[in-house]
């Protein structure tokens, strides 16, 4: 009887190692890989742009995070100097792919002469130089403002296109 029992098993485990050897080892290989796992992470991150006489920028996040395609900056700000004039960025979320920069949630832009500018998402793209915004945007500078749709910016060019204007425009009378 423990002859039969032995001989059960063994069939058995044979039956098994067949089918364990028919089968592919490398199956994980067959499952998608999740590319949108960041490959570093940064705390308190801040840097400094100098040139050869000052510092020219500041750039701080509480969180980077560096993907194969991104960089994802968590509650970004920068306080840049070119020039006379002092441009001051802020959102919950700035991202980084390529020549793009998109700063989402309280997308925030001002500068020493009093221009605001607010919205959920700004778009900038370094190559070209053009600064936009598909969603609902203020603009205020002084006792102005400008509520809009979508707004299109080349610096380049000085010009601006914008969908769904609305003005409100503060004169001197005389």
């Amino acid at each position: 009887m423990v002859i039969k029992i032995f001989y059960f098993v063994v069939a058995i485990f044979s039956a098994v190692m067949i089918f364990l050897a028919l089968q592919d080892p490398y199956f994980a290989e067959q499952f998608k890989r999740d590319m949108s796992v960041s490959n570093m992470q940064m705390n308190d991150v801040v840097n400094h742009e100098i040139n050869s006489s000052i510092v020219s920028g500041i750039y701080e996040a509480d969180e980077v995070n560096r993907y194969a395609k991104k960089d994802e900056f968590l509650k970004f700000k920068a306080d840049i100097i070119r020039g006379n004039l002092n441009h001051k960025m802020s959102s919950d979320v700035a991202i980084s792919q390529g020549n793009l920069f998109i700063f989402k949630g309280n997308a925030k832009y001002d500068n020493n002469e009093s221009l605001n500018f607010i919205s959920e998402e700004i778009l900038y793209n370094l190559k070209t130089k053009i600064v936009a915004s598909k969603v609902d945007f203020v603009i205020t500078q002084n006792g102005d403002k400008i509520t809009g749709n979508s707004i299109t910016y080349n610096t380049n060019k000085k010009q601006t296109q914008i969908k769904g204007l609305k003005a409100w425009i503060e004169q001197e009378r005389d």
